[in-house]
């Protein structure tokens, strides 16, 4: 019961972070076509990675629980 709660928050927080990896992914788009300055470009793009990385690290976290889970729980 332990590991399906750790997936269940697993999950969650994967869920979470891919969906601002890509509203920060969507701003970054739109400032490069409006022809934004390259300091708020290089900003948004190191956002922008940071979170695909935390997003990367979640979907690790979500598929190591749930092979867990399963393992255990058949």
């Amino acid at each position: 019961m332990v590991w399906t709660v750790i997936w269940f928050i697993a999950n969650c927080l994967f869920v979470a972070s891919l969906i601002t990896f890509l509203f920060t992914h969507r701003s970054y788009a739109m400032a490069r076509q409006q022809g934004a300055d390259a300091g708020r470009l290089d900003r948004l793009k190191r956002i922008r990675m940071s979170i695909g990385i935390v997003s990367g690290i979640c979907f690790t976290l979500m598929c190591a629980s749930f092979l867990i889970n399963m393992r255990l729980n058949g």
